[in-house]
């Protein structure tokens, strides 16, 4: 098949994906409100435009999801336009597209070692924290019971002496506080617990696909979809706080990032099982097989 013809089918089959997208998304997506704001959507439209980068590279699924982003918009408008949030869905199509090109064709076996050794790993700094942080007294109410010249570090743990050494000169050095003591033990959990998770959803998932031949690549693709949809919650996080929720503002970062994390890992979690069992069935169609970006014909 030559390039043009390869590069034509492809734009086809991305299109087809993208307008079953925007069908679903006007007809079965709703928004849950977040402190007053519409913070998450719950929808399955996103399972067909995540297929183009994951069947045909970062360029595709960067256009396929801007384009599924704005014309979702048109078609059923929430809230104001913002051309920036287009900007970051077509980013992470991109992103995605290159994280599975990056993995896909990495040793499972050692990709669940590394990610089960780091959970553990993360656990235990993070129980660790937990403990010397308490033996020290070192709450996110620590500045409102000491005197800040009364301060001494000196018989700390390190880790109670290096947050009171980062936050005690900041202009809030108890927000910041609260904010480095949460990424310092439940962010070094959660991350454990998402990492367990993520080896969990692997097993069920490669026990679904026995006798498929991409039953090996599931944990790869839990970290292409939820790594590239952490980063656009992230992103999009930031951006909707400091424009047009104002109401997000007077919150601390945190409290509005960690419920739309969890949506995202939760969300992305289901749509790997049917992006799994779409990929087993577009590869066992030698037509379409060969359109993707990972096949190659055999010698």
């Amino acid at each position: 098949m030559d390039k043009s013809s390869l590069h034509v089918r492809r734009i086809t089959i991305s299109a087809v994906f993208l307008s079953i997208s925007l069908v679903l998304k006007t007809a079965f997506s709703f928004q849950i409100p977040l402190f007053g704001q519409n913070g998450m959507s719950i929808g399955i439209s996103g399972i067909f435009s995540i297929m183009p980068s994951i069947l045909f590279g970062p360029v595709y699924g960067a256009v396929t999801s801007g384009l599924s982003d704005l014309l979702g918009y048109l078609l059923k408008p929430t809230g104001p336009y913002i051309p920036l949030m287009t900007l970051i869905a077509a980013a992470g199509g991109f992103i995605r597209g290159s994280l599975w090109l990056a993995l896909r064709n990495r040793d499972s076996k050692n990709m669940r070692i590394t990610v089960a050794v780091l959970s553990v790993l993360l656990l235990v700094f993070g129980i660790c924290n937990v403990v010397f942080l308490s033996a020290d007294g070192i709450d996110k109410s620590f500045y409102d019971t000491v005197q800040m010249e009364d301060v001494n570090t000196e018989d700390m743990h390190l880790v109670s002496k290096m947050l009171i050494t980062r936050t005690r000169d900041m202009k809030d050095p108890s927000g910041n506080l609260a904010t480095y003591l949460f990424f310092a033990t439940s962010g070094l959990i959660g991350s454990a617990a998402f990492g367990i998770l993520l080896l969990a959803v692997d097993l069920f998932i490669s026990k679904k696909f026995l006798n498929d031949v991409h039953k090996g690549q599931i944990m790869q693709l839990l970290i292409a979809m939820i790594g590239s949809g952490l980063i656009v919650t992230t992103l999009n996080t930031v951006l909707l706080r400091e424009t047009v929720y104002a109401s997000w503002k007077v919150l601390p970062f945190t409290v509005i990032w960690i419920p739309r994390v969890i949506e995202e890992i939760l969300g992305n979690t289901i749509k790997t099982y049917f992006v799994a069992m779409l990929l087993g069935v577009f590869n066992r169609q030698y037509r379409l097989k060969e359109l993707n970006s990972g096949w190659k014909p055999s010698t």
